[in-house]
């Protein structure tokens, strides 16, 4: 009894994830349409923002950052061509500039900012959720 209701709650939970987009920099301004871009955005943006409360990373972590941070600068800015306005520019501006920050942590393996970034991120990301969405 327990396995076959675990068999049906097992695909329900999967089909519940957000869908996920692995994309390049470059391949970003082939995208059409919004939701494929903010797909883009949670496949390497989301795994990092778990990990905004360790106190330290490891170098692959860091190296994360600095790859996730490219990614979201130009998923940032594609966001523009399907602009909701002057408040959702905004967001994708500054989503832009903590994307920027996130790198330069990576960089600098500085873990403070980095978590820094990552939070922030995470608040402007809710914030145009809940405007936007």
């Amino acid at each position: 009894m327990r396995l076959s209701l675990l068999a049906l709650l097992v695909p329900l939970a999967i089909g519940c994830q957000a869908p996920k987009k692995e994309v390049t920099p470059e391949q970003v301004q082939g995208l059409t349409k919004l939701d494929d871009v903010m797909a883009a955005q949670a496949t390497y943006a989301d795994p990092l923002m778990k990990k905004r409360d360790q106190l330290a990373f490891s170098d692959a972590e860091y190296a994360s950052m600095i790859d996730a941070s490219a990614r979201l600068q130009a998923t940032s800015m594609k966001t523009k061509e399907f602009s909701k306005g002057p408040a959702f520019d905004d967001l994708a501006a500054r989503l832009h500039g903590q994307a920027e920050a996130l790198g330069a942590a990576g960089q600098a393996k500085d873990s403070e900012k980095a978590r820094a970034a990552l939070t922030a991120m995470r608040d402007i990301c809710r914030e145009c959720h809940t405007k936007f969405r």
